[in-house]
């Protein structure tokens, strides 16, 4: 699902101007079901409508800019093309470690600073409350430092 190529998150001491991201991998060396939290994340339409998802399903995704055909599958189409668009998909309620996860899976998952992350979530001010969040002993969601291939 992951547009982004990261190498593996080395240990590394995140700073403010370190970019964050879904690091998906975590999710299969953790064994979590990536998909239920995922179907966590969808409108009410798509809940039900994809109830009995078990990530078997594709469909044709075709990319805007490039005109390019995609094979990707339902959940994620859904959440990319529908759900984000939603006013509820992102509110003042949303919890922090949700709301930053639903910034990645809205920008298709492009690293960002936790200064952006905050700006993304209207929590302005909060980037040093993320940082310390997203860098502690504890990764959540798979939440992680982004290490571009150059720099492995």
């Amino acid at each position: 699902m992951t547009l982004t190529s990261p190498v593996a998150s080395r240990l590394v001491k995140p700073t403010p101007q370190t970019k964050f991201h879904i690091d998906y991998d975590w999710w299969d060396r953790e064994s979590r079901a990536l998909h239920v939290y995922l179907q966590s994340h969808l409108c009410p339409e798509h809940q039900a409508a994809l109830a009995s998802y078990e990530g078997e399903d594709l469909v044709d995704s075709v990319d805007p800019e490039t005109g390019e055909v995609q094979r990707v599958d339902s959940l994620q189409y859904a959440l990319r093309n529908h759900c984000v668009r939603q006013p509820e998909f992102l509110t003042a309620h949303t919890s922090l470690v949700d709301a930053v996860f639903r910034v990645f899976l809205a920008n298709g998952n492009q690293p960002l600073t936790p200064e952006e992350l905050a700006e993304r979530i209207n929590r302005p001010g909060q980037g040093l409350m993320i940082l310390r969040t997203l860098s502690g002993q504890r990764v959540y969601k798979g939440l992680r430092p982004y290490i571009p291939d150059d720099a492995a």
